[in-house]
């Protein structure tokens, strides 16, 4: 332990020194704290309102290229759905893409809202929220433009011929 005090000062037993003369006795910064959880929120959110709507729009536009003369020829009354059956393949590529998305899109929309509550990631949990809600208007203009522009590039549609 410590002996009394000298009159110089303090004295401090060994192995203890005794610190300079106008040293701040603080404790050491505490580590930053990772936050992972906003920020995995912003990526599933991202893969969900960007990358699925990206692939989503290219199958549309696949879709619409090789349905294309069976939906020009019909009109809302008289749709049949075999005018799918050559693009069957696609059709089915599409429809996984829109639930992953969805169930993607949604959890990150549950994590962005987790991670702004507990303050992990307070910013891109914020930004997986926004993404998230905004994901299905992007992935449903994504998908009307790509069969739009798919049926206008048909040869017998009047559009230009790709």
């Amino acid at each position: 332990m410590s002996t009394p005090s000298a009159p110089d000062g303090p004295v401090f037993a060994a192995p203890h020194v005794a610190p300079p003369v106008g040293t701040l006795l603080a404790p050491p910064p505490a580590p930053r704290r990772r936050r992972p959880l906003g920020t995995w929120a912003l990526v599933l959110a991202l893969c969900a309102g960007v990358l699925a709507s990206a692939i989503a729009g290219f199958v549309a536009f696949r879709i619409a290229r090789g349905a294309g003369p069976g939906l020009l020829a019909a009109t809302p009354d008289t749709i049949d759905l075999r005018v799918l059956s050559p693009v069957r393949d696609l059709v089915l590529a599409g429809e996984i893409t829109f639930w992953v998305a969805t169930v993607v899109g949604l959890t990150a929309v549950v994590l962005g809202i987790v991670a702004t509550v507990r303050g992990t990631g307070r910013g891109a949990g914020i930004a997986a929220i926004v993404i998230g809600v905004l994901g299905p208007v992007v992935f449903g203009l994504f998908v009307a433009l790509a069969l739009v522009g798919g049926v206008a590039t048909l040869p017998g549609a009047g559009g230009v011929s790709v």
